[in-house]
């Protein structure tokens, strides 16, 4: 186990020695903090360089219930990230606890059950609850905040045309090629309109393959289509046309 998880797998011990709903509450919070959300009595003494370890074990050196109030049964936490403040709410509803992280006006929001309270650190469970609450909880809201702070996060999507373009036209195989245009319509997009990079694998194909020249003498509008057609030419399949009456 490496020391960052070591480190969660303490917090998420001493969230397990709570009850009821409140270990439900200590559990997202843990959770929360696990994803990069600064609660906020820590956050003058934090240092944006420092790691998640470091945040860990500053969390880890107080007990949990001191970063959160409860008021007429409802669970409260603020945190911070990139200085923005995020309330983290549970709200009770019978064996659920909905808990809730909000930052300005987006929000989202899941449910931890108690009938299936984590008894153990080490059950599968835990790893599942975990990745439930990042993917529908803390993460987006990470997200829309770092979207806003530092620009488009995460992700290739989010960086200027111009540095995708360059990107593209180093990958070295239609495979890599392939893979990226199945990520996003934007990347699609970006792929089959790149006529230089379909130009220079043209040329290149040219050159290893040692092709006749002809097919690239006359001007050429489409060079995706000219390579897709240097490809039928050396595998030797032919091209049927079709007269429908």
């Amino acid at each position: 186990m490496n020391s960052l998880s070591s480190e969660f797998s303490s917090l998420l011990s001493n969230a397990l020695t709570s009850l009821g709903y409140e270990r439900l509450f200590n559990i997202a919070f843990v959770f929360t903090v696990e994803t990069g959300f600064i609660p906020t009595t820590l956050a003058e003494h934090f240092d944006s360089t420092n790691s998640n370890i470091e945040l860990a074990k500053m969390v880890n050196n107080v007990p949990l219930n001191s970063f959160w109030h409860k008021n007429n049964n409802i669970f409260n936490a603020e945190l911070v990230m990139s200085n923005q403040l995020c309330h983290l709410t549970g709200v009770p509803n019978d064996d659920l606890l909905i808990i809730t992280l909000s930052y300005s006006n987006v929000s989202k929001c899941t449910y931890f059950e108690i009938d299936r309270s984590i008894f153990s650190i080490n059950t599968e469970h835990v790893f599942h609850l975990s990745l439930k609450y990042k993917n529908l909880v803390s993460v987006p809201i990470k997200c829309a905040i770092l979207e806003i702070t530092v620009g488009q996060y995460p992700g290739l999507c989010g960086i200027p045309e111009e540095l995708i373009s360059y990107i593209i036209t180093k990958l070295n195989n239609t495979s890599d090629l392939y893979a990226l245009m199945r990520c996003c319509k934007k990347l699609y997009h970006s792929v089959i309109s790149n006529q230089f990079l379909w130009k220079t694998l043209v040329v290149e194909k040219y050159k290893k393959e040692k092709l006749s020249t002809d097919l690239i003498q006359q001007p050429i509008m489409d060079w995706r289509t000219v390579y897709y057609e240097v490809n039928r030419i050396k595998s030797g399949r032919r091209t049927i046309e079709i007269i429908r009456e």
